[in-house]
């Protein structure tokens, strides 16, 4: 056996941990951080609602129109129910429960694996047009800025995203997002319960009920001007605020506000009413946790993958270089012994 065999061993061994590093860190670790195909994952929300009573209405009882403080829950279930190559299709599922009525809204999107924006769907999928802005998830390693747009489903409109800063929650580092939506109803799920007319004396006999500034528009002749039945158009109002992982983009926790407005046109301009439904709510506590152990988790697979793997593999390589010089210098100090 020739004298230098054991070094280049020892090289090409090392030459093979390099490459091997960079599949990890290029290949191996950006795959790690795309949706998986087996994403499904449930959510637990409680909070509070103030509901249109449509018997009360009907009726003419103004007073009691209104029902508020009633206790909810919600679970939002979001999964994948197919992936084609780098896009998945997602099933966001939210059922909000106010005593024995329960409500649930059920949203296609499909995205980026990677980026979590919506993306076009799959030929003979039908999916919500949310191109471009995120929609149910946030990606790992969410940049801290502005530069992120959210697709609202009540209102298919796409608005900004706005960074707000950071917080810890359940001992991880978080970025803290808000997203304000201020738009017309399209979503016929949240539309159609609601009436699209009022006779014009019950719509007169709600005036009282109206903030100050309403009540100051709906003059006497306002009202007389105003076609019978009044026409009604809805506006749909939400805040949310996330608390997002640093490493991993999971929402760790949430808060969720949402507003249903009744709109009419006075003099040509839309004229809010009343709130026909207002729902709070925020993620349970044992909800916060199960998802901060969920992205401790990842975050650790994260770091072996993009961190520990690639450095413990140089590591391995730069000793076995050591060791090749090691017995390079041994050789030579051989050599020149016999010599």
């Amino acid at each position: 056996m020739s004298a230098r065999r054991p070094s280049i061993v020892l090289i090409t061994m090392a030459v093979i941990l390099v490459a091997a590093a960079a599949v990890v860190r290029l290949v191996v670790a950006p795959n790690a951080t795309k949706l998986p195909a087996d994403t499904d994952q449930t959510v637990h929300y409680a909070g509070e609602t103030t509901m249109l009573d449509v018997k009360a209405l009907r009726s003419g009882d103004t007073a009691h129109v209104l029902r508020s403080g009633i206790p909810v829950t919600a679970d939002r279930r979001v999964r994948v129910t197919s992936t084609q190559g780098d896009t998945a299709v997602i099933e966001d599922t939210m059922t909000v429960r106010a005593g024995e009525q329960s409500s649930p809204s059920s949203k296609t999107y499909a995205v980026d694996r990677a980026s979590r924006k919506g993306v076009p769907p799959p030929a003979s999928t039908s999916a919500e047009n949310s191109r471009g802005a995120l929609s149910s998830a946030f990606p790992p390693d969410a940049e801290q800025d502005d530069s992120y747009t959210y697709y609202d489903a009540t209102t298919r409109s796409i608005v900004p995203v706005r960074y707000t800063g950071t917080a810890r929650r359940e001992g991880r580092e978080v970025n803290v997002y808000e997203i304000k939506v201020s738009a017309a109803v399209k979503d016929p799920a949240v539309s159609k319960p609601l009436p699209t007319a009022l006779p014009k004396k019950l719509f007169a006999s709600l005036v009282p009920a109206l903030d100050a500034k309403t009540r100051a528009r709906l003059t006497p002749t306002v009202l007389a001007a105003l076609p019978d039945p009044v026409p009604l158009t809805y506006l749909g109002q939400s805040t949310l605020v996330a608390y997002v992982d640093q490493r991993t983009g999971i929402a760790v926790d949430q808060t969720v506000s949402r507003r249903t407005v009744a709109t009419t046109s006075v003099d040509g301009a839309p004229t809010p009413l009343l709130p026909v439904s207002v729902v709070t709510l925020q993620v349970t506590p044992e909800s916060v946790q199960d998802l901060g152990d969920k992205a401790t988790s990842a975050g650790r697979l994260l770091t072996a993958l993009t961190v520990l793997a690639p450095l413990a593999m140089v590591a391995g390589a730069a000793v076995l270089l050591l060791a090749t010089f090691m017995l390079s210098r041994r050789r030579r100090a051989a050599d020149e012994v016999t010599l």
